[in-house]
């Protein structure tokens, strides 16, 4: 490492064994700030000349401090975010310090729900109709009947959404919350979408369309979350295509960044806009992304950010094969062992990620992302990625031991 002043400030949680940010910033590892979460902190150590452990990342106020720290001197040049929960006060961050990027009003819409679905509607596009927290809630849910849904404006992986189904059930949920941080939707049934890839200036660069299986609230039954990625011939690719590029122009424009679209399907078929962020899919879905175009895009959106590559310059496209990943949640009880496939695993799972230590005790999953093991899976086509998915809940039984 040399002497100089980092001026390159990355706020980071995930782990180094996912993202390996000192191989993919080689050429500018001795001019960065690493502010990551103190779980993550052990594997960055050394790596950089700074790296600074933060407890309670997502909701504290120690990364805020610690981007204050980096930033007061006046050395920072640039300012890089990747996570959802650092969209905000990374833009805040550069209002602040006068940093190039997108800045808090460009981003807000792309995060706060309610003012989101109100730009979606004003452009004529499907979305269920919703309810802010100055609304009269009674006579929304007159109008619009239950279930409803109840959720947090700024919330992430389904965290705090809950759905409701009578008065009572709807007055109780509201008066728990923060009552400027509530939105309550419509109950739209169907099926789950999203839909992956790059933008840049309110134009959709790529489009890489997946169906969920079982929906982002399937943890608070207990069963896991997963998704398949669309074959290229399926009829609701162009659809959602056209639906993302809607989407995304009615929003504000921004730097080159992924986005992650989720849309509903109803029974009739309609498509109807559930939300959308400016940053990459949670889950395995960077892994995912990653098998079926050979464009890692966690690294690609980091390195463009440092100007170290050219993000829209970089051909994308999706090979013949298909992927699809699974989030085993956790139970109720004691997990005693958890163990790798070894000679049982199969020839089709590409990635296969232990998320827990053991032994540990579970209350259950909290959001769509809880999980102990996740499974990335590949196949000839969506059915076949589909029954590779299933085969990797039959292993689940076998890999894992709980207390009776």
């Amino acid at each position: 490492m040399t002497d100089l002043a980092p001026d390159l400030v990355v706020l980071h949680r995930i782990p180094h064994s996912v993202t390996p940010l000192d191989d993919w910033l080689a050429e500018v590892a001795d001019r960065v700030t690493l502010i990551t979460s103190v779980e993550s902190e052990p594997g960055y150590a050394g790596r950089f000349p700074r790296v600074v452990g933060v407890p309670d990342y997502a909701e504290g106020p120690g990364v805020p401090q610690a981007i204050d720290a980096a930033c007061r001197g006046g050395e920072v040049s640039t300012l890089v975010h990747v996570t959802e929960d650092d969209v905000l006060r990374a833009a805040a961050a550069r209002d602040r310090y006068d940093l190039p990027g997108p800045r808090h009003a460009d981003v807000l819409p792309w995060r706060d729900k309610l003012r989101m679905k109100e730009r979606v509607a004003a452009a004529g596009l499907p979305t269920p109709a919703f309810a802010g927290p100055d609304a009269d809630l009674a006579a929304f849910a007159a109008a619009h009947g239950f279930p409803l849904v109840v959720k947090p404006r700024f919330g992430f992986s389904s965290h705090g959404v809950a759905v409701v189904r009578d008065a009572a059930a709807l007055a109780a949920e509201v008066a728990r919350r923060d009552p400027a941080d509530v939105l309550v939707e419509e109950f739209v049934p169907g099926e789950v979408h999203h839909v992956d890839g790059f933008a840049r200036a309110g134009e959709t660069l790529h489009v890489l369309p997946s169906r969920y299986l079982n929906g982002c609230l399937a943890f608070q039954d207990g069963e896991p979350l997963g998704s398949v990625q669309l074959d290229a011939g399926d009829e609701l690719v162009p659809r959602l295509a056209a639906l993302t590029r809607a989407v995304v122009a009615a929003l504000p424009p921004l730097d080159f960044c992924p986005y992650h679209l989720e849309v509903f399907r109803r029974p009739d078929g309609e498509l109807v806009f559930c939300e959308i962020a400016c940053r990459l899919g949670g889950a395995h879905i960077m892994e995912s992304f990653t098998r079926t175009t050979g464009v890692n895009p966690a690294r690609l959106w980091i390195r463009d950010q440092l100007g170290l590559a050219d993000g829209p310059g970089t051909p994308i496209a999706a090979g013949e094969r298909r992927h699809g990943w699974l989030l085993v949640p956790p139970r109720r009880g004691r997990l005693l062992d958890l163990r790798h496939p070894g000679a049982d695993r199969p020839d089709f799972l590409t990635d296969f990620v232990v998320k827990t230590p053991v032994p540990r005790d579970f209350d259950g999953a909290h959001g769509s992302t809880d999980s102990i093991i996740g499974y990335v899976v590949e196949g000839t086509d969506s059915m076949d990625v589909e029954k590779n998915l299933q085969a990797c809940l039959d292993l689940t039984e076998h890999l894992t031991r709980w207390a009776a």
